[in-house]
């Protein structure tokens, strides 16, 4: 039945060849192709991003209920935004800028949160996990006195070695004039 179920198409195009089609082009349709880019779901994707600007498209897309490709559409076409190390932000930052300074806002120099340029996130937190994993801890006490232990086995070598990459990931943001680049090569 399964096998059956999956050659139907192939029937289906067979006999429609053999009746005289002689292409593969969709045919005309009647009516406007349908999209989800509409002002509700624009509204909706714009809601949880408010809420926080860190998820992921996939997971947007799931809470709104629409696909990943429309979701990235709204939020690039529609919302007008982009991923900077890490988090979704207005194309046009001049704007805000100008906000800041209208209003005497002061403001502090501060990149937007990222693992890639967290040491504790691609350095520090990955060898803790790797020490600990698997072990099973009955009070917090032990779990502390795991931590510090794997903590204090970390060669200075090693640090220097994260410090030195901690730069290269540094020089990558700025190639990529913040652009988001978690996930590559560095």
């Amino acid at each position: 039945m399964g096998m059956l179920f999956c050659l139907q198409p192939v029937f289906r195009w067979h006999k429609v060849f053999k009746d005289g089609r002689e292409g593969d082009e969709d045919e005309q349709r009647a009516g406007r192709p349908s999209t989800a880019r509409t002002e509700n779901n624009v509204a909706r994707v714009k809601v949880v991003l408010d809420r926080d600007r860190r998820l992921q498209v996939r997971l947007i897309a799931e809470e709104v209920g629409l696909p990943k490709t429309d979701v990235h559409q709204i939020i690039t076409e529609d919302l007008h935004m982009r991923k900077i190390c890490a988090k979704l932000v207005p194309k046009n930052l001049s704007d805000v800028w100008e906000f800041l300074t209208q209003n005497n806002i002061t403001t502090l120099p501060h990149p937007p949160y990222s693992p890639d340029l967290a040491p504790c996130d691609f350095f520090l937190f990955p060898k803790l996990k790797t020490h600990l994993k698997g072990l099973h801890f009955r009070t917090v006490e032990n779990v502390r006195a795991a931590a510090t232990r794997a903590l204090n086995n970390i060669s200075s070598d090693n640090f220097l070695h994260c410090y030195e990459e901690w730069q290269q990931r540094w020089n990558r943001c700025i190639r990529s004039q913040g652009a988001y680049f978690e996930g590559d090569k560095l």
